[in-house]
C-alpha cells in the first residue's frame, strides 16, 4: 500500500464546485481527503480570472456558476467568509447571432421577453412558469434525486418541457 492510501480515506480529483462539495461532506464525516487538481488556482468552472487584458475578468465556465448560486447544499456553507462573492450584472449572457446582432438574456424575465420582439409572448409562456414556480421547483431541480415535495408542480414543469 502506498503512503498516498495508506494517509487518506479518500481522493477527490478535480477543485471544481463538485469536487469540492464532495470533498467538504467527506470530511465533515470525519473523513481524511486529499484533493487533486491540475490548475494552480482552485474552483474548477467556478471561478473568475483576467484571461484577455488586464482588469478585464471573465467568468470561466459562467453557466455553472447560476448552479453553484441556487445549490441548496452551498447556501449552508459560509462560502462569503472565505472570500466568494456572486455577482449578478443585469445582462447574465449573451449569444451572437448570424445577423450581426445578439440574444440578450436579462437578469428580468420581461426585460428578455421585451427584446425577443415577435418571440416575446413565447418565451414568457415556457420561461414565465418556471420563474413563477420556482420556489416549488427549486430544491427537486437542485438537489439530490428523491420524491418530489410538490409531485403536480414537477409533473407540470414536465409536460410543459415536453410540449
Amino acid at each position: 500500500m502506498s503512503n498516498t492510501q495508506a494517509e487518506y480515506d479518500a481522493i477527490v480529483v478535480g477543485s471544481g464546485p463538485n469536487g469540492l462539495a464532495a470533498a467538504i461532506v467527506l470530511q465533515q464525516a470525519g473523513k481524511k481527503v486529499l484533493i487533486v487538481e491540475a490548475k494552480e488556482t482552485v474552483g474548477g468552472g467556478l471561478r473568475t480570472a483576467e484571461l484577455t487584458i488586464p482588469g478585464f475578468k471573465h467568468d470561466i465556465c459562467s453557466a455553472i456558476h447560476p448552479m453553484a448560486a441556487n445549490s441548496p447544499y452551498f447556501r449552508t456553507l459560509p462560502l462569503e467568509e472565505h472570500g466568494l462573492k456572486f455577482v449578478y450584472p443585469e445582462v447574465a449572457a449573451t449569444h451572437p447571432l448570424a445577423n450581426g446582432e445578439a440574444g440578450v438574456l436579462y437578469n428580468s424575465l420581461d426585460l428578455t421577453a421585451q427584446s425577443l420582439g415577435e418571440d416575446a409572448d413565447t418565451y414568457k409562456k415556457i420561461v414565465g412558469s418556471v420563474v413563477k414556480d420556482w420556489p416549488f421547483l427549486e430544491d427537486n431541480l437542485l438537489d439530490a434525486f428523491h420524491f418530489p415535495k410538490y409531485p403536480l408542480k414537477m409533473a407540470a414543469f414536465g409536460l410543459n418541457a415536453l410540449q
